[in-house]
């Protein structure tokens, strides 16, 4: 039996809208020539392997920033809109986002990005049929009552639910809410893509093969 993606559809962004390896070094990179400060090499290449409030952290920390944390992210995101900008989306993302809405389903985003970032890069690729931009900056969606919550801002059925993610801890907890989950391959190891496997309907690269379902 064929499986089909529902009428309602929540795309992460980072790692799987579009690549974004050395994105945020790159945009560190930047914000430091822009101030004469002189480039960690360890903030740089540690940017993936921590969450996104510690790497900001430590890059005030580092380089003795007194401004808030709020005013440094923003700060950041003004440069980080000119470094996305300049990445493709994944293959067929586009072509999947026009069908989803001629289909009269609602696509979202849900990131932990700031919507501006995502709404900047949406508006460059001239990409309108994202109906919302939500920001998931407490790790909401490492919860099953997210889809509950969603369900119900929605007017929608968890079972009608479809989420593409690359990441396994978002996929699990949408399987065990009863969505149906995409995983897309995000780089990931061996190890990691036979996890993604297990827990996923559908595991793929990128868009292209979910044009055909």
């Amino acid at each position: 039996m064929t499986q089909q993606i529902e009428k309602f559809t929540i795309l992460d962004f980072d790692g799987t809208v579009l690549d974004s390896t050395m994105a945020w070094s790159n945009v560190y990179q930047s914000y430091c020539k822009r101030h004469y400060l002189t480039i960690s090499e360890q903030i740089r290449l540690n940017q993936s392997n921590s969450p996104f409030t510690e790497w900001i952290e430590t890059i005030k920390a580092t380089h003795k920033i007194t401004q808030p944390s709020k005013s440094l992210i923003v700060a950041l995101n003004e440069i980080a809109k000119k470094v996305y900008n300049k990445i493709l989306p994944k293959a067929g993302f586009v072509d999947f986002v026009q069908v989803r809405h001629t289909s009269k389903s609602k696509t979202i985003i849900v990131s932990r990005e700031e919507p501006d970032l995502i709404k900047s890069y949406l508006n460059n690729y001239r990409i309108s049929e994202v109906s919302e931009v939500l920001q998931d900056s407490n790790q909401k969606r490492t919860r099953a009552n997210f889809y509950t919550d969603i369900s119900k801002m929605y007017g929608c059925k968890t079972k009608n639910i479809t989420l593409i993610d690359d990441s396994l801890s978002h996929c699990t907890i949408a399987k065990q809410a009863g969505v149906f989950v995409i995983g897309i391959n995000d780089n990931h190891s061996v190890s990691r893509n036979n996890q993604m496997r297990l827990i996923c309907e559908l595991y793929v690269n990128d868009f292209t093969p979910l044009l055909k379902l």
